[in-house]
């Protein structure tokens, strides 16, 4: 009877430790804990059929969503972790649904198991979403939808980013700045150049260019202020403005 125990014990054991080889990481569909809680009790049948009929018993709405996605992900999926299959190694060495989810480009599945896949998690939190394009400050409501570390880890920088800095950060913030208006600057010449050559095509008088350029110009200069989700950008000038217009018109008329 101990022995019974003791090999029903490391049965177990594997069980847990394969069901967390399969799962990886907490966000990959498994049975574990289904297994664990139901199928796993004294006397149960641990071979892996009996294991299958216990979650089965267990019907769709007793089973945990991340098992219903696991079992449906392994009747879809059957084919792309089969033989010959792009992810018939990782199902041999456990890491089947790391390989379906993770490491293939869902457009390499079949169609059964691309219908199969869970849905795309929409992007959350501060590193998801607010940074995902590079650090800048929050908005109130923003900030709000922090917790834990992302929001420690926030407040540090804001804090960091207020106080005092060292000449060699701000030699380095001062290079930022000036990268990042030149290539705004040289965008917007861009747009304004294009527009005049649209305009130039159509028949508009030289004047009838310049129009043209400035509505572009202030246009590409507002448009690339709004779009700093860094915070970078100043907006630009008057003076800046006909400084971009002036240099589109060059370019026209080095163009003749």
């Amino acid at each position: 009877r101990e022995s019974h125990a003791l090999g029903a014990m490391a049965v177990a054991v594997r069980l847990v430790l394969l069901g967390a080889a399969l799962a990886v990481a907490a966000t990959l569909p498994s049975c574990e804990t289904d297994t664990t809680e139901h199928c796993l009790a004294e006397g149960a049948d641990m071979s892996s059929e009996g294991i299958e009929a216990c979650l089965e018993a267990l019907g769709e709405a007793s089973r945990s969503e991340a098992c219903n996605a696991y079992r449906k992900l392994i009747v879809g999926c059957a084919a792309d972790y089969g033989r010959g299959g792009v992810c018939e190694d990782a199902h041999m060495n456990g890491e089947t649904m790391a390989c379906l989810i993770q490491r293939v480009a869902p457009e390499k599945l079949s169609d059964a198991c691309r219908d199969s896949l869970p849905p795309v998690e929409e992007a959350k939190g501060l590193f998801g979403l607010y940074w995902k394009d590079g650090k800048r400050e929050l908005s109130e409501d923003e900030v709000g939808e922090l917790i834990g570390d992302e929001l420690d880890t926030y407040l540090r920088w804001v804090k960091k980013k207020k106080g005092a800095k060292s000449q060699r950060g701000k030699e380095r913030d001062y290079a930022v700045r000036t990268a990042k208006k030149a290539s705004a600057s040289k965008a917007i010449v861009s747009a304004a150049a294009a527009a005049a050559r649209a305009a130039k095509a159509a028949g508009e008088s030289v004047k009838g260019q310049q129009a043209a350029a400035q509505v572009a110009a202030e246009t590409a200069a507002d448009n690339a202020v709004k779009n700093d989700m860094t915070g970078t950008l100043k907006p630009f000038t008057r003076g800046n403005i006909k400084g971009f217009v002036a240099d589109a018109m060059t370019q026209l008329k080095d163009e003749l």
